[in-house]
């Protein structure tokens, strides 16, 4: 091989490897400009409207396709109002995040006040429908109104199925809420802090701080855990095993159970069956794929980001709140 042959060659592989490692391009949904204070959590109705809920600021925003954020819900104050009334009078106390149903019933983990709220988007009207607003544990096998909740961090849907999944922090569980019947159960975690054993029985088995789950298409729980620096998996037969993290603060990416997390705080699962991990204390948005059972970082290398904590994919689009630069991005997926 001639010197301008090994040069041409050089140059090629330059290009391939800085095109490999290269993030995607994002844009800007909304930031501090449009009066965003610390958001935490995104999600869409079924006339694509965004609903933006913020942590600090104690509101939710608004956005209809093309416009710009509007206040929905919320006062820039904690505390526990306006339900059985119009949602724009309720007062949350540390909201986490929101889901949305395909019948436009928003649901909400009014987080340090101990409740689960909805709100029926054709009224308008807002309720209670898991908590008491006190922290505790109880109620399981019965109504939900009637159980107690203790820090109920986030919430993911299962909409096929009617199914609330709720990652209750403080009791180390992921509780389940039957959205038909009203009962709500324990599916993951038995309230003592500690480490799963790889094949446990998922409500048997301790957990160390339950931070988000999700369910894929094939039926797999996924539960993130902030303090354990780990994700794990409760496979439909009921087992749970870790698949991500060693337990160790890392920002290492590659095979899953060598790969890092540091303080990772929510999860959403693709199309793919893949799951998105918001890694907030390493600042980066991660990637764990069960094919190749390997961890990689796709957004916050060259993208300064500050502890993001909620994600969500929506047609075609990952959104990403990049919650302490209070802005909400999107990148195409």
């Amino acid at each position: 091989m001639n010197v301008r042959s090994l040069i041409v060659l050089c140059l090629f592989t330059l290009f391939l490897s800085s095109t490999a490692l290269a993030e995607p391009d994002f844009e800007v949904v909304a930031d501090q400009s449009d009066g965003l204070n610390n958001p935490f959590g995104v999600t869409f109705d079924s006339d694509e409207n965004l609903y933006i809920v913020e942590y600090e600021g104690g509101r939710i925003f608004k956005m209809v396709p093309g416009g710009e954020p509007e206040l929905f819900a919320g006062k820039p104050e904690n505390g526990f109002a306006g339900d059985g009334g119009p949602v724009r009078e309720a007062i949350f106390n540390g909201m986490h995040n929101a889901v949305c149903s395909d019948a436009d019933q928003l649901y909400i983990s009014d987080t340090r006040g101990n409740r689960i709220r909805k709100v029926d988007l054709k009224t308008g009207i807002i309720t209670t429908i898991a908590g008491k607003g006190k922290g505790g544990f109880s109620g399981d096998g019965g109504p939900s109104e009637q159980a107690l909740l203790n820090d109920p961090i986030s919430i993911a849907l299962n909409d096929k199925a009617q199914q609330l999944l709720i990652s209750d922090l403080n009791n180390r569980r992921i509780r389940s809420l039957d959205l038909k019947s009203g009962i709500i159960k324990t599916i993951a975690g038995n309230g003592k802090k500690g480490v799963p054993q790889d094949g446990a029985t998922s409500i048997n088995a301790p957990l160390v701080d339950p931070r988000a789950s999700d369910l894929d298409s094939q039926g797999n729980l996924y539960i993130l855990e902030r303090g354990g620096h780990a994700l794990r998996v409760v496979n439909p037969q009921g087992q749970i095993c870790t698949v991500a993290g060693t337990g160790k603060v890392s920002s290492k990416d590659g095979p899953a159970l060598q790969a890092g997390l540091n303080g990772p705080k929510h999860i959403c699962i693709d199309g793919q069956d893949r799951v998105i991990i918001a890694d907030a204390e390493n600042h980066l948005i991660r990637l764990y794929d069960p094919k190749s059972e390997t961890v990689s970082t796709i957004l916050g290398r060259d993208v300064k980001l500050r502890r993001p904590h909620g994600v969500a994919v929506h047609k075609g689009w990952l959104y990403v709140c990049d919650s302490y630069n209070n802005r909400v991005l999107r990148l195409k997926w």
